[in-house]
């Protein structure tokens, strides 16, 4: 077997029910199987079986969730419907803020800073940095990664679900915004420890916080990008690093048999939101549950409106005109989600800021 002392696995993990927990433990002994140390992170308290199954475990109480709508980017879903010849014709789509309770990223980095700064204190030279929820069956790129930094003298080996276009066309994943970022994956992703240390250290979370509202890095993934500093942004401020390697995400698990996301946290929070709608002066209603069935209750002016039913990417849609709107109350499963207060001024200024609706282009 290959000397693995100088590399260390560093798993940022989030076990909050006893599936994550089953799918973490076994990706830790796949680890340990290969032989290489394993070093987890978490703002929940690890349990004693967890604890017991890696080398080294850290707990960080100071989750830091960010909720405000400017640091949050948009989640789309994207309307199509069939003819009588099968072909597909858009309807609409509809983009929102509102379809995720809270921006990670900073909770994300917040991990990965206390797990490199103690791979730094154990003196280990290339980190490997997993999700939690990912399987490897073999760890031949975790191999060649470590050739890629200690012998061909690569900083990092990134891997990426979106390459940066400064001249990109407005499409699936922009609203109105010319620049496509990179987006870096802490899915999986292999560095020298010093540089990723000095990376993550670099900048406060006040200066990332600006950096997103100014240059719409709203994605965790797009911010990566610019802390790990391979984004055009970098280049700017004279902090670019070019002796890097990105990989293509998806190409990369083809090639490996990597498994990744097997805990689909997005789909756990259904997609509900008004947007404005100005063909008719009011506010298209939308709900979609992701994955599972929603009960959804609607109540207008305190005044009971509708109920209905949908599952697993099924969508229902609704129209209230601004005229008399008071508030709008939403209930999911017969607990309260969310109330639009329309009495409030600052109600429709969120709504403006968070949700865009788009009619498809007549033909």
């Amino acid at each position: 077997m290959i000397d693995k002392t100088n590399e260390i696995i560093l798993i940022h993990a989030y076990l909050s029910d006893e599936e994550r927990k089953s799918v973490c433990h076994k990706f830790i002994k796949q680890f340990k199987s290969f032989g290489y140390d394993v070093l987890i992170t978490s703002h929940l308290p690890l349990d004693k079986d967890t604890q017991e199954l890696v080398d080294y475990a850290i707990y960080d109480k100071d989750n830091m969730l960010v909720d405000d709508p400017e640091l949050k980017g948009y989640l789309i879903h994207y309307a199509y419907e069939l003819d009588d010849e099968g072909n597909v014709s858009p309807i609409f789509n509809i983009a929102s803020r509102e379809f995720f309770k809270n921006n990670t990223i900073f909770a994300v980095l917040r991990l990965l800073l206390a797990g490199v700064t103690y791979a730094k204190l154990l003196n280990k030279k290339v980190i490997h940095l997993f999700d939690y929820d990912g399987f490897l069956p073999f760890d031949d790129e975790l191999i060649e990664n470590y050739d890629i930094i200690e012998t061909q003298g690569k900083q990092a080996v990134f891997y990426k679900r979106e390459t940066e276009d400064l001249n990109a066309p407005d499409g699936e994943h922009y609203v109105g915004d010319k620049i496509r970022h990179w987006q870096i994956m802490t899915l999986i992703m292999s560095c020298n420890v010093n540089f990723l240390y000095r990376r993550l250290s670099m900048y406060s979370d006040q200066h990332l916080k600006q950096m997103m509202i100014n240059h719409g890095l709203h994605i965790g993934e797009e911010l990566l990008g610019y802390v790990l500093g391979i984004s055009y942004l970098n280049k700017q401020e004279d902090s670019f690093e070019e002796n890097v390697e990105i990989k293509d995400l998806e190409t990369s698990v083809q090639r490996t048999g990597f498994e990744k996301q097997k805990i689909y946290t997005d789909a756990e929070y259904p997609w509900i939101c008004l947007a404005w709608y100005e063909p008719n002066r009011g506010y298209r209603f939308f709900a979609m549950p992701p994955k599972g069935e929603i009960n959804c209750s609607i109540f207008r002016n305190n005044v009971h409106y509708s109920s209905f039913t949908c599952a697993d990417w099924g969508y229902r849609t609704d129209f209230f005109s601004e005229d008399d709107l008071e508030n709008i109350t939403i209930y999911v499963n017969d607990k309260f989600f969310r109330e639009y207060d329309f009495t409030k001024p600052e109600t429709k200024e969120r709504i403006l800021l968070c949700n865009i609706w788009n009619d498809a282009p007549s033909q």
